[in-house]
This record gives structure tokens, sequence and C-alpha cells, in this order.
């Protein structure tokens, strides 16, 4: 059997910042299983050398399949999870599809504990570390995502749970608040680029849309590999 310290990641798409730290992670040594919703988005990490493996967080079966394709290959153990998995939604409260809403918190917040059951065998076999990807919004509120910004704030409150709980089995749980992100993660958001007609904020749509649409602060963002590594860094000093 491997000696190397396996690592799975969430949300691991070309572009993301799931991407990155699988690339990260492998680089370092790490034997990385990389997930994704469709296999072809995770292609090039294969080509790298890493595993791939076919998960949906907002699909119990899914994931609790992925459990068993990665218990099977490496030995049922996992020495760290990244949930790292998210999606995002530009829009105003008032202006929120609550449909839109609900599915956001089904993957951002439901997904990581879905996910973290799934695989929680495995960690306690290895005592391993969990990785909760938090956002500084969770803490401190922007206008226009409050729903993303809302599931951050619960998935903060999820990792502290998490940690209590997960202590007797040596089980480590890290929750890491980033900042803005070069990567794909605002093209793929959920949501209009902007304001709707019928926006009670329609009067300042002018001003308003490039900060709905993510346009002005996205030239502030870190390099996504930057980031990757500052959280790994900060994380588990690997």
């Amino acid at each position: 059997m491997s000696t190397r310290q396996s690592a799975l990641v969430t949300g691991a798409s070309r572009g993301g910042l799931g991407d990155a730290l699988a690339q990260e992670l492998h680089a370092r040594g790490f034997r990385v299983f990389a997930t994704a919703r469709t296999l072809p988005k995770v292609q090039h990490l294969k080509d790298l050398g890493m595993e791939v493996v076919k998960m949906d967080v907002a699909d119990s079966t899914s994931i609790r399949n992925a459990a068993a394709q990665v218990a099977s290959l490496a030995g049922n153990r996992l020495d760290i999870l990244i949930n790292n998995a998210g999606t995002g939604y530009q829009s105003t409260l008032l202006d929120a599809d609550i449909e839109t809403a609900r599915q956001l918190f089904n993957v951002n917040v439901f997904g990581v504990l879905d996910v973290t059951q799934a695989f929680g065998p495995l960690l306690i076999a290895s005592k391993g570390i969990i990785v909760n990807a938090g956002s500084v919004l969770g803490r401190v509120p922007m206008p226009f995502c409050g729903v993303y910004n809302a599931s951050k704030a619960a998935l903060d409150s999820l990792s502290k749970q998490m940690r209590i709980e997960l202590a007797p089995f040596d089980i480590r749980v890290i929750h890491v608040n980033a900042g803005g992100i070069q990567s794909d993660f605002l093209s793929h958001a959920a949501g209009p680029k902007g304001l709707p007609d019928k926006s009670p904020y329609y009067a300042g749509h002018g001003v308003l849309n490039p900060w709905i649409s993510g346009e002005i602060t996205r030239s502030k963002y870190q390099p996504s590999r930057h980031s990757a590594r500052q959280r790994l860094a900060a994380s588990f000093q690997c």
C-alpha cells in the first residue's frame, strides 16, 4: 500500500480554486483525488497524474458513490478532505430568487455536511484533516451578494461545530476565510449580471450593476495558485 498521504478536493474543475489546490497538493507529493460533477472538467488533472472522481456535492447518491470509490482505491483511509466546492449568487436580497437561494445553501452548506458524513469513516481511520473553504464575506457582509454571504456564515458555524464533535476522533477541522480570488467562480455564479427592471434599486442601476456583476472588484483578486499556497500553508503547514 502507498505511504503517500492522500487528499481529496471537491469542486476541482479547470480554472477554479479547487483546480489550483489540487495542483499544489500534487506538487507537494500528495496522492490527489480531484472531484467534479463532470469528468471532462478535471481531465487536465488526470493528465498530470492525479486521480479524478465524479461527484456532485448536491446529490447524496453521487457523494456516496464517490466515497465508496475513494475508499476502495485508498484502502479505506483519507488524510485530507478539502470541502472547496461552492457556488455564488449575485443579487440584492429584495430581488433574490428563493429557489436559487435554496439551491445555493444546498451546495455551500448541506453539501459540505453530506460530503463530510460520507468520508467521515475514512478520516477517522487516518485521524485526518478537514479544510472548509469559507469566505471573509461570511463575517463582513458586502451588499448585493447577501444570500452567498449568509451561506458562508452558516458554513463558519458548521465548521466550529465540526471541530468540537470530531475532536474525539483526533480529526482537525480548519475553516479558511478567503478573500477575492482570480477564478471562473463569478462567471458561473447564479443570478443576473445586473439589477432586474422591476428592482426597487433600479434607479441606481448605472452605478450598481458593475458592483453586482463583480466587474469592479474582480481586478483586485489574488491569483488562484498563490491563494492555494496560502491556504495550504495556513491550514496544515505541509
